[in-house]
C-alpha cells in the first residue's frame, strides 16, 4: 500500500501542465490571455492570434483532472505608429484603428 503512494505522488508530480501560464512572460513565450496587459512585460502584450470559429485556436488544460483551461498567445513587443494591430493592447499608444472589423488595424 505504502508503494501506492509514491506512485500516485510520482505520477502527479511528473504530469506537468499542472497550473496556468503565469504573468510576466518574456517575448516569444506563450502567455494567458485572460491575463490582459500582466500576461507579459510591461513593453509588450499578449497575441492570441487568429479567431477559427470563434474561439482562439491555442488552448492550455491544467490541474490535476485537467479540468482547467485557458486560451493562449505569444508575447509581443507593443507596435508604434503604422503597425498592424488586432487590438488595443497590441499599440504602443493603446489605439488600434481598424478599416473594417474583420480587418487586421493600424496603430496610431
Amino acid at each position: 500500500m505504502k508503494h501506492i503512494g509514491w506512485l500516485l505522488a510520482a505520477l502527479i508530480l511528473s504530469s506537468g501542465c499542472n497550473s496556468a501560464i503565469g504573468p510576466n512572460q518574456a517575448d516569444g513565450s506563450d502567455c494567458n490571455i485572460v491575463l490582459d496587459e500582466k500576461a507579459c512585460g510591461a513593453a509588450s502584450y499578449c497575441d492570441p492570434g487568429d479567431r477559427v470559429d470563434g474561439r482562439y485556436a491555442r488552448r492550455r488544460t491544467y490541474g490535476l483532472l485537467r479540468d482547467g483551461d485557458h486560451a493562449v498567445g505569444t508575447c509581443r513587443p507593443k507596435g508604434g505608429p503604422g503597425a498592424a494591430c488586432n487590438e488595443t493592447e497590441a499599440c504602443i499608444s493603446k489605439r488600434c484603428t481598424h478599416e473594417t472589423p474583420e480587418a487586421k488595424g493600424v496603430c496610431k
